[in-house]
């Protein structure tokens, strides 16, 4: 089932337009955030089992999709001040954010910065570990991490057509969720005439940059909202991340960890049912005390 959203264009702090999403719904508002390199409309095998019993709302992320991609402006606290005029321009006061990847950064710093308007995270393989620092995934300068796939941030196309077709050939496993992201995603055309993404190498390097030397551990030191830690199973660095929910989980009020068997990075597409299950057994599980 696809819900028909209503589209919106709203002003950031700094002027940069914000493109959200209003796909209906009444009770308490979700909120979800896509992954780096993506946009909203990835939620839709998830926003149908939601729009019963809750608001639901998405977002372009600056730089991504709808939104504005301004040369500068990508640090988490130009996230959240977008966040927030999101939440002001629909009179919403208090939020449960649901976050993919990088989403679940921009969740979670905003849950830290400003608490009052956080209900609870979900945070599906995202501020999961540090790149950096003790226990970290990478012993290296941004410089050497970043010069491994610079020149894939930003890779050219022949055509719109040329560029659906490699991510049908290649995005695995291929299914009808993937294929209804491709068809409703638009390429960008750039200035020598071939076809890319939305976002460009040097906005996806400018956000890389923030999340490389960001301490997560930090940010849920000030998180006084209940967090549920999705980690993918089969994503890598299984362990370490493990470790680092178990310490962040000392400082948080109430928190969960379920790892769902056999899920890669982006579960929405291949394990909807479970997502959204451990999702809804969250929600029933936050105590009434912290809603």
């Amino acid at each position: 089932m696809i819900i028909v959203a209503e589209k919106h264009q709203i002003a950031s702090n700094d002027g940069t337009l914000i493109t959200a999403y209003d796909h209906g719904g009444h009770g308490e508002t979700i909120l979800f955030l896509h992954y780096l390199g993506g946009c909203a409309h990835l939620w839709h095998p998830v926003i149908p089992h939601f729009v019963k019993n809750y608001r639901v709302l998405t977002y372009d992320l600056r730089g991504h999709g709808k939104s504005g991609q301004p040369d500068q402006g990508y640090t988490f606290e130009d996230t959240a001040r977008d966040l927030e005029a999101v939440l002001n321009f629909f009179q919403i006061k208090h939020v449960h954010l649901v976050g993919s990847s990088y989403g679940c950064m921009v969740g979670t710093y905003f849950a830290s910065t400003r608490a009052e308007r956080v209900l609870s995270i979900v945070n599906s393989e995202g501020a999961l570990v540090n790149d950096t620092g003790e226990d970290g995934i990478y012993n290296e300068t941004f410089e050497e991490h970043i010069s491994k796939f610079r020149d894939e941030l930003d890779p050219d196309y022949e055509s719109v057509d040329a560029y659906k077709q490699y991510y049908r050939d290649n995005w695995k496993p291929w299914n009808e969720a993937r294929a209804y992201f491709v068809e409703h995603y638009e390429p960008r055309v750039k200035e020598n005439g071939k076809v890319g993404p939305q976002t460009t190498g040097a906005t996806m390097e400018k956000i890389i940059f923030e999340i490389f030397h960001t301490d997560f551990l930090k940010w849920y030191e000030k998180v006084e909202c209940p967090v549920l830690f999705l980690p993918a199973e089969q994503e890598g660095e299984i362990e370490k991340k493990k470790r680092f929910i178990e310490n962040a989980s000392r400082r948080l009020s109430f928190s969960r960890t379920i790892v769902i068997p056999g899920t890669t990075h982006l579960m929405m597409y291949d394990h909807e049912v479970e997502l959204v299950q451990a999702i809804k057994e969250f929600y029933a599980e936050i105590p009434v005390s912290t809603k």
